[in-house]
C-alpha cells in the first residue's frame, strides 16, 4: 500500500515547533498577564493610598480653617491642594450647615445633597474608605470624615483618576505582546534549525531507505551520527534489514527446494495416478466381468434346473407317450370304421403335439447354437409379421414398416433371428389394446474397424405404443421365468432367449419403456468375422 503524501504542516518538525512555541507563548504570556497585574494593582495602590492621604490631609488641614476665615479663602485653598495631585479628579466636601446637607466642590461650588452610603459608613466608622466606582468612568472614591475638633462634621471625597494606570498598563501589555512576538519568531527559528539537523533530516534518511527497503532493496543501509536515540533506531532499523534480507536469501533457497521437491512429488504422483487409474479401469473391467459371469452363472444355473427339471418330465412322460403312440397306430389297424380311425387319428395327432412341445422346451434350455449365414433382411422380416399376422388382424393393430436403410442381407442365424423377432412382436401384441400401433424398422449398423468390405450388422427396432413395462420390473425383464403377463400366458423366457440368441450374434438388446406411452426394443446383431 502507498505511503500517504506527509502534508508539510502535519509534520513532526512543525508539530514540535508548534508545540514550543504554544508553550513559550503560553510562559510568556502568563508571567506578562502576572507582571502587568501586580503592577496594576501597585499603582493603583499608590493612587488608593494618595486619596486617602489627600482625604486625611484636607480633614486636618481645612478643618482647622473651618470656621475661622471666609468660604472663599477656603475654596482656594482647597483647590490648592488639589492641584499638588495630578491623579487627583474631584475633591468634594459633605458638611451640614443648620440642619442642611451641602456639598462644597474642589471649584467652590455649593448646592444641597444629601449624602451617600459610603459617606455615612466614613462617617459612622471615623475612618477612610476606598471604593471603585461602577461603569467605565475609571475612577475610584476615597470618602473620609471631616472633622471639627472631635466632632464629625461632614465627610470627604477624593476622586482619583485611574486612566494614567490603565495606560501604563496598555503601554506594558504591548511591550509585552512585541517582546513575545520577537522571543517567538527567535524561537521558532532556532528550533527549526536545530530540529532540521536533529531530528528531520535523520527521519527523512529513514524514511528514504525504508521507502528502499520496501521497494525490494534489502541492501539499503542508514548512516546518523547524531547520538541521540534516532541514532540508536538506525541502528537497529539496519541489523533489522540484515536479518530481513539473510531470512529473505534463506526464504528463496527453501523455496527453490520447495519447488524442486514439488515438481518430484507432482511427477511421482502423475505416474501413481496414471497408474491407479489404469488399474481402476482394469479393476471396473474385471468387475464388470465378473458380474458378467455371475450373471450368466446364475442362469445358467436357473436354466440347468429347468434343464434337469424338464428332462426328467420328458423321460417321464416320453416313454409313455410313445407307448400311446405305439398302441394308436395298432388299433388304427384293428379299427375296421372310419370314424374309429378318424378320432384314433385325432389321439396320434395329440399326441406327436405333446412330443413336439417337450422336445422345444428341451431346446429353450439348452444353450443356443447359431449357423450364421447370409440372410435377407426384408423377407424374412415379412415372413414373421405373416406368421403374427392372425393376432394382429384379431386385435385391429396397425404395423407399420421402416425398412429403406436396412441392408440387403446381414450374416445371422435365421431360425434364431426369426425366434428373436417373433419373441419381440408377440410381446408387444399382448402390451396393445385393440387399434395399437407397431412399428417395425431395421437399419445398417457401421462397422468400427475390422478388414476392408467387411458386411455391415443390423439393428432392428420394434416400438409400440402399449401399456410399458414399470421402472421396477424394466431392470428384472431378462432374468429367466420372470414375466409382467397373467398366469397362463407367459413362461418369461421369451427375452432371456432373445438376449442369448443376440449374444451368440455379437449384438445386444436393449429396452426402453414408460409406463402408459409404449415400449422401444432394439436387437443388435454384429458383423460376422471374416
Amino acid at each position: 500500500m502507498a505511503s500517504m503524501p506527509l502534508i508539510p504542516w502535519r509534520s513532526l518538525r512543525v508539530r514540535l515547533i508548534a508545540l514550543l512555541v504554544v508553550s513559550v507563548i503560553c510562559v510568556v504570556a502568563g508571567a506578562t498577564a502576572v507582571e502587568i497585574r501586580l503592577s496594576t494593582r501597585l499603582a493603583e495602590r499608590n493612587v488608593q493610598e494618595r486619596a486617602l492621604g489627600l482625604a486625611k490631609e484636607i480633614d486636618i488641614v481645612l478643618g482647622s480653617l473651618w470656621g475661622r476665615t471666609d468660604l472663599r479663602y477656603f475654596h482656594h485653598r482647597l483647590a490648592d491642594l488639589a492641584r499638588t495631585h495630578r491623579n487627583v479628579a474631584d475633591i468634594e466636601i459633605l458638611i451640614s450647615v443648620r440642619n442642611e446637607w451641602r456639598l462644597l466642590g474642589a471649584r467652590g461650588r455649593a448646592t444641597k445633597a444629601e449624602p451617600i452610603a459610603l459617606d455615612r459608613l466614613a462617617m459612622e466608622l471615623d475612618q477612610p474608605i476606598w471604593q471603585l466606582l461602577p461603569g467605565g468612568s475609571h475612577l475610584g472614591l476615597a470618602v473620609a470624615p471631616f472633622h471639627l475638633g472631635r466632632r464629625v462634621i461632614g465627610a470627604i471625597r477624593v476622586k482619583a483618576s485611574l486612566a494614567e494606570v490603565e495606560r501604563l498598563a496598555a503601554q506594558r501589555a504591548q511591550r509585552a505582546l512585541m517582546l513575545t512576538l520577537i522571543s517567538v519568531l527567535a524561537i521558532a527559528a532556532l528550533l527549526g534549525l536545530i530540529l532540521t539537523r536533529t531530528i528531520a533530516r535523520p527521519i527523512s534518511l529513514l524514511v528514504e531507505a525504508m521507502n528502499a527497503a520496501r521497494s525490494g532493496r534489502l541492501d539499503a543501509r542508514v548512516h546518523l551520527r547524531t547520538g541521540t536515540e534516532l541514532q540508536e533506531l538506525g541502528d537497529h532499523f539496519n541489523r533489522m534489514l540484515e536479518t530481513i534480507a539473510t531470512s529473505d536469501r534463506e526464504n528463496r533457497e527453501l523455496v527453490a527446494r520447495l519447488s524442486q521437491f514439488n515438481d518430484e512429488l507432482e511427477s511421482r504422483v502423475g505416474a501413481a495416478t496414471k497408474d491407479l487409474a489404469a488399474n481402476n479401469v482394469e479393476l471396473q473391467r474385471i468387475n464388470e466381468q465378473l458380474w458378467h459371469v455371475q450373471h450368466q452363472l446364475r442362469r445358467a444355473e436357473r436354466l440347468a434346473a429347468l434343464g434337469q427339471m424338464t428332462a426328467a418330465i420328458a423321460h417321464e412322460l416320453g416313454t409313455p407317450l410313445n407307448s400311446v403312440l405305439g398302441y394308436t397306430q395298432l388299433l388304427k389297424k384293428e379299427v375296421s370304421t372310419q370314424d374309429g380311425r378318424e378320432k384314433l387319428d385325432i389321439i396320434e395327432s395329440q399326441v406327436r403335439v405333446m412330443s413336439e412341445a417337450i422336445r422345444n422346451a428341451l431346446d429353450q434350455t439348452r444353450t443356443p447354437t447359431v449357423e450364421r449365414r447370409p440372410i435377407a433382411v426384408a423377407p424374412l422380416i415379412a415372413d414373421t409379421l405373416a406368421l403374427v399376422a392372425p393376432m394382429v388382424n384379431a386385435k385391429g393393430i396397425t404395423v407399420a414398416r421402416a425398412l429403406d436403410d436396412a441392408p440387403e442381407t446381414v450374416s445371422a442365424d435365421p431360425h434364431g433371428l426369426q425366434q428373436v423377432l417373433l419373441n419381440l412382436l408377440t410381446n408387444a401384441i399382448d402390451a396393445l389394446d385393440e387399434g395399437g400401433h407397431i412399428t417395425v424398422s431395421a437399419e445398417a449398423v457401421p462397422t468400427n474397424g475390422g478388414p476392408p468390405g467387411r458386411p455391415p450388422g443390423l439393428r432392428v427396432r420394434v416400438i409400440d405404443d402399449g401399456k410399458g413395462i414399470a421402472p421396477e420390473d424394466l431392470e428384472r425383464i431378462f432374468q429367466p421365468f420372470y414375466t409382467t403377463k397373467r398366469v397362463g400366458q407367459g413362461t418369461g423366457l421369451g427375452l432371456s432367449i432373445t438376449q442369448d440368441i443376440a449374444r451368440a450374434h455379437d449384438g445386444s438388446v436393449h429396452v426402453d419403456s414408460t409406463p402408459d406411452q409404449g415400449t422401444t426394443v432394439e436387437i443388435i446383431i454384429g458383423a460376422e468375422d471374416t
